[in-house]
C-alpha cells in the first residue's frame, strides 16, 4: 500500500480502510506524557530537563498533520464530499470532550471566557491579554485553526503544487517567527508561527503516499540528531523560556526533530523501536491521549490540594494514574459514544474509488 510496508497495519479483507499506524499511537502517548512532564514539574519541581517536555506540542503538531493529510490525500479524487466527511468526523472527536470540559469547568464555577467557545483563545494569549480559562487549549485552537484551511489545500491545490505550498507554509512560519520575535506578541501561541510542524507532518504524508519517503531514510537520524543538539543547547540557554531569538530556533529544532523521528519510523519495518511504539500498553495510553492532555492541569490541582503533605514520588504516581483513569473513563463513558457516529454519520471513502 505504501513505501513503509509492514508499518501499515492494514484490513487484509478490505483495502478501502484509512491507513492504520499501531506506531504513531505510541507516538501520541509519549506526546501526552512529556506535556504532563512538563506541567508537573512546572509545579512541584522545575527541572531543566523536563523543560523539554513543552515540546510534546510540538511532536502533536508534526502528528497530526501528518495524520490528517495522510486522510486527505487518499480521498483526493472525492474532494467535497471528503471535505464533508472530514469535518464530521473531526467534530465527533474534538468537540464532544473540548466544549463538555468547558461545560463541566463553568458548572464548577470556573467559567472559561468567550475566546474558548470560538476557539480563538490563542490570539489573546499570544498579545498577553488576561484570559480566564484552561490555558492548555491555546494548542487545540492552533490546530481547530489549521483545520479550517488545510483540507481545502490537500485536496483542491494541484498535486504538482503541493509540496512547494508545504514547503512555503514552513518557510512563512519560520520567518514569521523572526519578525515577531521583534514585538511584543509571543509566537509561542499563533496558528501563524506554528504552521511549519503541522506542514512538517503534512510533508511526511505527502512523499510517503508519492513513494518518495524512503529516498530520505538515510537522511533522518542525523537531521534529528543535529536538530536534538540544537533543541537541548536552546533551551539549556533559555532556561526553556524567555531569550526570544532561542523561543525562534526552539520551534525549528523541535520540528526538525520530530518530522525526523517520524520519518524515521515511516520508513523502518519492524525493529525494537517500532515493537515497543506499537505494543499494547502504548497504544493504549495513545489511544486515551486526547484526554490526557485535556484533564491533566485539573489533576495537577488536585494532587497540589490533597496530596501536598506526601513525598514526590507518590505525588508522581497518583498523578499518573488519575490523569490516565479520568481519560479512560471519558474515553470509553462519553468520548467513544460519540466518535462511534462517524461511521453511519460520515462513511469512509473507498480509496479505490478516490484514485
Amino acid at each position: 500500500m505504501t513505501s513503509a510496508g509492514a508499518v501499515v497495519a492494514e484490513d487484509v479483507a478490505s483495502r478501502d480502510r484509512r491507513p492504520y499506524y499501531p506506531q504513531l499511537d505510541g507516538v501520541r502517548a509519549i506526546a501526552a506524557m512529556m506535556v504532563m512532564a512538563f506541567h508537573f514539574s512546572q509545579t512541584f519541581v522545575p527541572m531543566r530537563v523536563l523543560m523539554l517536555g513543552q515540546t510534546g506540542v510540538d511532536l502533536f503538531f508534526v502528528l497530526s498533520g501528518f495524520l490528517i493529510s495522510t486522510i486527505l490525500l487518499k480521498a483526493q479524487h472525492a474532494r467535497w464530499e471528503e471535505v464533508r466527511n472530514f469535518y464530521i468526523r473531526r467534530s465527533l472527536r474534538i468537540f464532544p470532550l473540548y466544549f463538555g470540559y468547558l461545560v463541566g469547568a463553568a458548572l464548577l464555577g470556573a467559567g472559561a471566557s468567550w475566546w474558548f467557545w470560538v476557539y480563538l483563545q490563542n490570539f489573546p494569549m499570544a498579545l498577553n491579554l488576561p484570559l480566564q480559562g484552561p490555558n492548555h487549549f491555546w494548542s487545540l485552537a492552533v490546530e481547530e485553526q489549521f483545520y479550517l484551511v488545510w483540507p481545502f489545500l490537500v485536496l483542491f491545490l494541484p498535486r504538482r503544487w503541493l509540496a512547494g505550498a508545504m514547503w512555503g507554509a514552513i518557510a512563512f512560519s519560520t520567518l514569521l517567527r523572526i519578525l515577531v520575535v521583534h514585538t511584543q506578541i509571543s509566537p509561542f501561541y499563533l496558528t501563524f508561527t506554528r504552521l511549519d510542524g503541522l506542514a512538517a507532518g503534512g510533508l511526511l504524508a505527502l512523499y510517503l503516499h508519492l513513494g518518495q519517503l524512503s529516498r530520505a531514510r538515510r537522511y533522518f537520524l542525523p537531521g534529528a540528531a543535529a536538530s536534538m543538539l540544537l533543541l537541548v543547547g536552546g533551551a539549556w540557554a533559555s532556561h526553556g523560556q524567555g531569550i526570544a531569538w532561542v523561543q525562534v530556533t526552539k520551534f525549528t529544532a523541535a520540528t526538525g526533530l520530530y518530522a525526523c523521528l517520524i520519518g524515521w519510523l515511516l520508513t523502518h519495518d519492524g525493529g525494537f523501536v517500532n515493537v515497543l511504539l506499537a505494543s499494547r500498553p502504548m497504544r493504549a495510553v495513545g489511544q486515551v491521549s486526547y484526554g490526557l492532555y485535556v484533564y491533566h492541569p485539573a489533576i495537577i490541582g488536585i494532587i497540589a490540594l490533597h496530596f501536598a503533605g506526601f513525598p514526590l514520588a507518590v505525588r508522581l504516581v497518583a498523578f499518573a494514574l488519575l490523569s490516565y483513569g479520568a481519560a479512560v473513563v471519558s474515553f470509553y463513558g462519553f468520548e467513544k459514544r460519540c466518535t462511534d457516529l462517524k461511521q453511519r454519520l460520515a462513511p469512509e471513502i473507498p480509496f479505490e474509488r478516490a484514485g
